[in-house]
């Protein structure tokens, strides 16, 4: 039995997983805010019909092959699990932050614009916009621990299997692909999301040595994120994986 990993790490809503896996009728709403935004607003990217039939394409490939992969999300923010139903489309969730410490601790969630519900909140104090006098207690887990316990799992099943990893975990991201790295080595094969935190919080020097390390040990990378103007070379970059592995 053969599986694709996916580890959604940040998962927020779950707008990325749920433009892939989810309804047409999801795709539709962001699809038309888009085509207005550029073709009436003149704001934005531009989206054409191609494009937009790819993205239906994929997702009604994907959601066909849906039982072809196993999904983990990991969402540090209680409040959000609990009010997103994207969540019981997961194999399995973690409420946790990912963290650089050596040691298992409970940690503050510091709250972008004070708003429980938010994108963006971050376990660090420099993250912009985040309040440092409104937080939420989590449960605070190093990158290596996470990934070596979940390898220990995975393995247990007795499955050939890929990873993909999914980041936006607001700073994190170089140690969580470390880490996975480390842990999977040549099983993971692709890495979507966003890596600009990074520099943001840990500056220019962590960054470049980020992305020196994803070039250097040959890991793609795509941009995946909520934006509509992702989703078509994020969804065929997945597929491709699909294919090529021929689960």
């Amino acid at each position: 039995m053969s599986k694709i990993i996916y580890i959604d790490v940040g998962t927020h809503f779950g707008q990325e997983f749920k433009s892939l896996f989810g309804s047409k009728l999801y795709l539709l709403y962001p699809i038309i805010r888009r085509v207005i935004g550029y073709y009436i607003l003149r704001r934005g990217i531009k989206i054409n019909f191609e494009t937009i039939k790819n993205i239906f394409q994929y997702n009604n490939f994907a959601r066909q092959n849906r039982r072809n992969f196993l999904t983990y999300f990991v969402e540090a923010n209680s409040k959000i699990i609990n009010n997103s139903d994207v969540y019981k489309m997961a194999d399995g969730v973690f409420n946790c932050a990912l963290t650089n410490n050596s040691e298992i601790n409970l940690t503050n969630l510091f709250l972008v614009n004070n708003d429980n519900l938010g994108q963006s909140s971050s376990i660090f104090k420099n993250k912009k916009n985040v309040s440092l006098k409104n937080s939420i207690i989590t449960l605070g887990i190093p990158t290596s621990s996470f990934f070596y316990e979940f390898k220990k799992y995975i393995d247990q099943i007795q499955l050939e299997y890929s990873v993909i990893l999914r980041l936006n975990c607001e700073g994190v991201e170089d140690d969580v692909i470390y880490a996975a790295h480390e842990v999977f080595k040549e099983k993971l094969v692709l890495i979507l999301g966003s890596l600009k935190d990074v520099e943001e919080i840990k500056g220019k020097p962590a960054h470049n040595q980020m992305q020196k390390y994803i070039k250097d040990n040959l890991i793609p990378f795509i941009f995946f994120s909520s934006e509509v103007y992702s989703w078509e070379k994020a969804h065929r970059a997945i597929l491709d994986v699909l294919n090529k592995h021929r689960y």
